[in-house]
């Protein structure tokens, strides 16, 4: 391909790019790059709400980083309490009390929007959660540097009729680690539309994706291991009933989040992963 080419195959990108943002969105385009070498998934807690204005530049931020990196980062929405009510009457609440044992797990925080990043604490940062969306995907791009100590695999059966869906997880050391490994399990939903409030007002059928639905496992996680060993496989299998809903609770909607971690004192995620639950 020569180089006029490839230039014209750029502008033609970003020229897509900027047409398939909806009205309300200043689209943000980030920097092309290659696809991560180490293996790495990586957790990005996003803490948001319904009746925060600045949220949607957050959520804008965090779809670009899935577009830049699909396969190698799993995002939670996190709508605890603050700001978290209906921005109108008669929207669905999203908030939920394990949104907010999620929030008190991690400790300090200044406001919304705010993530964390593998609930790692970076040495020039106060809090795990961090604010200022346009700075995210350097986080994101420090983490996918790293290999993960353990890989970790999801398969899940569904049925249809009971809604049952049992999660099956397989845990394999990557390196030896002289610290606890905890497994953690949860739902999340996507396509919920509500109205959303933003710096220039109410935005109607705001799409609400990857909101916390359940937390499976305790939320310091279920300790699987004393310590992580090379090569050693760990598994775990889990069961969960959807709750049957008029408005949430689509088993379309949803996917299973599992995540690996340290203890609850560490809190640091090894190693993430999503599949859809229907």
């Amino acid at each position: 391909m020569t180089k006029s080419i490839q230039i014209l195959s750029l502008f033609i990108f970003v020229g897509l790019f900027m047409f398939s943002c909806n009205e309300w969105e200043e689209c943000v385009a980030l920097p092309i790059s290659e696809k991560p070498t180490s293996g790495r998934v990586i957790l990005i807690e996003e803490f948001t709400g319904a009746k925060c204005p600045n949220c949607p530049a957050g959520t804008q931020a965090l779809e670009a980083i899935l577009d830049k990196y699909p396969d190698n980062v799993v995002v939670v929405g996190v709508h605890s309490n603050f700001l978290a009510n209906p921005a109108v009457t008669g929207d669905p609440k999203l908030s939920y009390p394990e949104a907010q044992a999620i929030e008190n797990f991690l400790g300090l925080w200044v406001g919304k929007p705010e993530a964390a990043f593998n609930r790692r604490k970076f040495s020039n940062q106060a809090n795990i959660r961090i604010g200022k969306p346009d700075s995210w995907n350097v986080f994101v791009d420090e983490e996918l540097k790293l290999s993960p100590a353990a890989d970790l695999f999801i398969s899940r059966t569904y049925d249809t009729l009971t809604r049952e869906v049992t999660v099956s997880l397989r845990a394999v050391g990557k390196e030896n680690v002289s610290k606890a490994m905890h497994m953690h399990v949860m739902i999340t939903e996507s396509n919920i539309f509500t109205t959303q409030e933003s710096s220039t007002g109410n935005i109607p059928n705001y799409n609400q994706k990857h909101v916390l639905r359940k937390v499976i496992t305790p939320i310091p996680g279920e300790k699987i291991a004393d310590q992580i060993e090379k090569g050693k496989e760990y598994k775990k299998e889990y069961k969960y009933t959807l709750p049957t809903d008029a408005v949430l609770w689509k088993d379309s909607n949803c996917s299973i989040v599992a995540y690996l971690s340290f203890d609850e004192t560490d809190k640091y995620v090894i190693q993430a992963t999503e599949i859809k639950v229907k």
